[in-house]
């Protein structure tokens, strides 16, 4: 495989938080990183019909399959280590999804990976944000929630990424785009934690101005455009989801040049409300909302938030104001569908 050394500057509009498995976020992690892109590539791919939930293994929550690596090594022994020749035939013959080609699974190495990562703040004190503001305004059913935002990465860093080059203008930098306009990073976004700005592009040290690009060409040959996602008026529009035609949803509610806590407590604030209405029907809460708890099959994962309070900003007469509202992904598949079927 040849691989590209794609450098990128990144600067916070939110928090970033990679916390390892003690819940504590010491350093920026690559693996965190990485997750993210392969989940927000997994939901593009599956609102764009080229992943489907047979595709998807709910043993580890991701769209995956195992190569086969016996073939793998006879036809790499009968026709080289051409990348584009094992894509196209091998891959696509085991019917390996999209998502395991460009990031590994079993006996498959990923296309993109991440060499290292950079603090580029000047000052100590800086680099990570304290977390303080107690939100006790929420109430709900009577009660107050009590409770902190954590410590995450606050400010600027470079990450040296290395990727496959014949996948460079075709996958990763459409991937890259949607990132910087909408996508997550890290952990905590329901909190709206993970809202980062790209500030540079290099390529091989070279700076590179013309990465924008919103077409996806995959190795199948099936090309599409990410850049259809749906605007809505209103927050009960951003709840109403079909299966048969999957949208990732935009509200836009608000513009505030408040700071983040503040921007966030009024989104909460709001999503609270809005949950609240379903407390009768757990079912359609969970589709609209997305849910920590645990499947009905214990090797299952949850599914997790589906509506996220999002964040970007405009520079606007030198001040930042904060574009505020929410971004839903409602219609990503139903876990707890597919449990129901094979139980």
């Amino acid at each position: 495989m040849a691989k590209k050394e794609i450098t990128i500057t990144f600067r916070t509009i939110t928090p970033l938080w990679t916390g390892d498995a003690w819940q504590e976020d010491r350093e920026i992690r690559p693996s965190s990183l990485i997750g993210s892109l392969r989940f927000w590539f997994e939901t593009i791919m599956y609102f764009a019909d080229v992943l489907n939930d047979k595709d998807f293994n709910p043993q580890n929550g991701r769209f995956e399959k195992e190569v086969n690596r016996k073939e793998l090594r006879n036809f790499r022994l009968k026709n080289g280590n051409d990348i584009k020749e094992i894509i196209n035939h091998l891959l696509h013959e085991q019917k390996i999804p999209i998502s395991s080609v460009i990031f590994g699974t079993t006996n498959w190495r990923s296309l993109i990976e991440i060499k290292d990562i950079f603090d580029l703040n000047k000052f100590s004190d800086y680099k990570y944000y304290l977390g303080t503001l107690k939100f006790t305004e929420l109430k709900h059913n009577g009660k107050i929630p009590t409770w902190y935002f954590p410590k995450g990465f606050y400010g600027k860093f470079k990450v040296k990424f290395l990727v496959e080059k014949n996948i460079l203008d075709s996958i990763f930098y459409p991937l890259l785009t949607f990132m910087d306009k909408y996508g997550f990073w890290g952990g905590k976004w329901n909190i709206g934690y993970g809202r980062l700005k790209v500030e540079s592009v290099e390529e091989n040290n070279s700076s590179k101005n013309n990465w924008r690009k919103s077409d996806f060409e995959l190795p199948n040959g099936i090309c599409f455009s990410w850049n259809k996602l749906q605007v809505v008026n209103d927050f009960n529009e951003l709840m109403q989801f079909s299966y048969e035609n999957r949208k990732i949803k935009i509200f836009e509610y608000f513009v505030s040049e408040d700071s983040f806590e503040q921007s966030v407590k009024e989104l909460i604030k709001l999503k609270a409300q809005k949950r609240a209405n379903y407390r009768k029907d757990t079912e359609l809460r969970h589709k609209v909302f997305g849910t920590t708890k645990s499947p009905p099959k214990k090797d299952f994962l949850p599914q997790g938030s589906k509506n996220f309070p999002y964040i970007t900003y405009t520079p606007i007469r030198d001040k930042f104001p904060y574009d505020c509202g929410f971004l839903s992904i409602a219609g990503l598949l139903n876990l707890e569908d597919e449990i129901n079927e094979e139980l």
